[in-house]
């Protein structure tokens, strides 16, 4: 039986490309994953001295009670502070994936929402 790798990038992109119209992008480089629905960003997925950074767009209110409640939950790194969070994962802080899917989730909901009534249609198939 195969271990699950709490490290593994590909199943968090996997993740976000289930998301209707989302699309990855690599604007900052080849390790840098960036998922984006109609070009904008709603997620960042990389590694960092052996940590796997997920970040994602989050209501100011919940992100600040996530990083209390959430060791592994920091400050958007290297985004804005404010509006954005990151998981951080390592082998021994690991974070239920099932919370991560509904942080990527909710930032791609943020996103799709600030789109314009034809953009939503448009990725919906309408």
């Amino acid at each position: 039986m195969v271990k699950n790798d709490p490290l593994d990038l590909a199943k968090r992109v996997a993740f976000c490309l289930t998301l209707d119209g989302a699309v990855e992008t690599f604007p900052f480089g080849e390790h840098f994953h960036v998922m984006r629905v109609y070009e904008k960003m709603f997620a960042l997925i990389h590694y960092k001295d052996g940590r796997l950074y997920v970040s994602a767009k989050c209501e100011p209110e919940k992100g600040e009670y996530l990083r209390e409640e959430y060791q592994a939950i920091i400050p958007g790194y290297h985004l804005n502070k404010t509006h954005w969070i990151s998981v951080v994962v390592t082998e021994e802080e690991q974070m239920d994936f099932e919370l991560e899917k509904a942080i990527l989730a909710n930032s791609y909901q943020l996103v799709f929402s600030k789109l314009s009534k034809k953009k939503q249609a448009e990725i919906r198939g309408f």
